[in-house]
């Protein structure tokens, strides 16, 4: 059901979008699953294809690598620095040069600083430029080139979750990348699985050949009306569906690296709202209060949780005020002005049914009930102990108040990301 919800948001979105477009994507063929083609209009995505060369001939796109409905994303031989690289070009629409988005990677670039721990855990900016083309002029920024999710790696995994002290270590890490942004004054925003990525230093320096040998030749597919009649101006002759990396790469994998600043703000101009995914949503924003870094705090705590349960703590499909009764159920000390306020000012039309919740138990006992049940005991890595040492941890940050969650100082001398312990069985 949570799938369906993205899916069917996702396409509410892009219904949206296709509205202003020109193009009936009904009149054409398409041979591969990729981005919308009726995002190829004025103000839309950029025609690429492979073997363009951009920024005077610097970055060569050798391989897709991905898109969103703001942006698509390649991978591209930086013939400078003889590398590779990635290029996420984004749409016309989405390009003004004050973009929150580059402010931010930056400010990053500028004031953050390279001897903390955590900036080798956050994606950097290497550099930006525009490109004009039929569609208008397009911002696109390079990267460092990085790996697949923690969440398509999970997909490929036994019991749907990374192995125990992997996803313990990578918790460490997301923490180490928060107090770096938060240190340089910025607050992330879209902490998800999604949204953090694997390391792969040794396909960074690849030659385009490797390449193409652990990705796969490029799928392409060839845009046709028809009715055999030109392709619409601003159109790509075909498109190229995204690269999947190759599984045997996955026992190899241990650093990673957060991504896509899109939702990420300054400490300075805090927003009013955020786009995270659903079940994500922290209880301020739930209620329509203030938002601040806190939010990072929260989603770090439902990402750990992910990460080591393969499940995240709360659900909701359609309405995140389906979320509340959870909050109380699981955590506790959801504050009763909070449901008054919201009353009041109509962020809630009733009060919550907390019986919809009947089923969730608290957060220890969640923790143990999604790491255990349905489990074999032989593939269970983490003990009691552990799992109470998580519980700890996890009670730090997932806490309804914002005003009352762990700072990520006082959370990095927590046992459960400072003290390495042995490898456990559960018993």
């Amino acid at each position: 059901m949570r799938v369906l919800a993205t899916l069917q948001s996702y396409q509410r979105r892009l219904r949206s979008l296709s509205a202003k477009a020109m193009v009936n994507i009904l009149e054409y063929n398409i041979g591969v699953a990729a981005e919308d083609l009726n995002r190829y209009c004025p103000g839309g995505f950029h025609p690429i294809h492979l073997h363009d060369k951009l920024h005077d001939g610097r970055y060569e796109i050798v391989h897709k690598l991905g898109f969103g409905t703001f942006s698509t994303v390649w991978l591209a031989r930086d013939n400078q620095e003889k590398r590779n690289v990635t290029v996420k070009v984004v749409t016309a629409d989405k390009s003004d040069e004050t973009s929150c988005e580059l402010s931010i990677l930056q400010a990053l670039k500028e004031r953050g600083d390279v001897n903390h721990p955590g900036h080798n855990h956050v994606s950097h900016l290497v550099e930006s430029f525009h490109i004009q083309g039929p569609n208008g002029r397009h911002l696109c920024a390079v990267q460092d080139l990085l790996g697949p999710t923690t969440s398509s790696v999970t997909d490929r995994c036994p019991n749907y979750r990374l192995e125990g002290n992997l996803a313990r270590s990578i918790s460490r890490q997301l923490l180490l990348a928060v107090d770096y942004l938060h240190s340089a004054g910025v607050a992330h925003g879209d902490i998800h699985m999604g949204n953090v990525l694997f390391c792969l230093p040794e396909l960074e320096v690849a030659s385009p050949e490797v390449i193409i040998k652990d990705l796969g030749p490029p799928q392409t597919g060839k845009i046709a009306r028809k009715d055999g009649g030109p392709l619409e101006p601003g159109m790509p002759e075909y498109l190229v569906e995204p690269a999947e990396f190759n599984p045997k790469i996955y026992p190899h994998l241990r650093e990673v690296r957060l991504i896509d600043f899109g939702e990420s703000f300054f400490l300075s101009d805090l927003p009013s709202e955020i786009s995270t995914p659903m079940s994500l949503h922290p209880p301020e924003l739930v209620f329509q209060r203030g938002l601040s870094r806190a939010v990072d705090i929260w989603n770090l705590g439902s990402t750990t949780y992910e990460l080591i349960t393969g499940r995240t703590p709360f659900e909701a499909d359609f309405d995140d005020k389906d979320l509340i009764p959870q909050f109380q159920k699981v955590i506790g000390d959801l504050p009763e002005q909070w449901i008054q306020d919201a009353l009041a000012s109509g962020v809630l039309k009733e009060p919550p049914n907390y019986s919809t919740a009947e089923y969730f138990l608290s957060l220890e006992e969640e923790i143990r009930r999604s790491y255990n049940d349905g489990y074999e005991r032989d593939t269970l890595q983490f003990g009691e102990a552990e799992l109470e040492t998580l519980g700890c941890y996890l009670r730090k940050l997932l806490v309804v108040d914002p005003d009352h969650r762990a700072t990520t100082s006082e959370l990095l001398n927590d046992p459960w990301v400072s003290q390495k312990e042995p490898k456990s069985q559960a018993t």
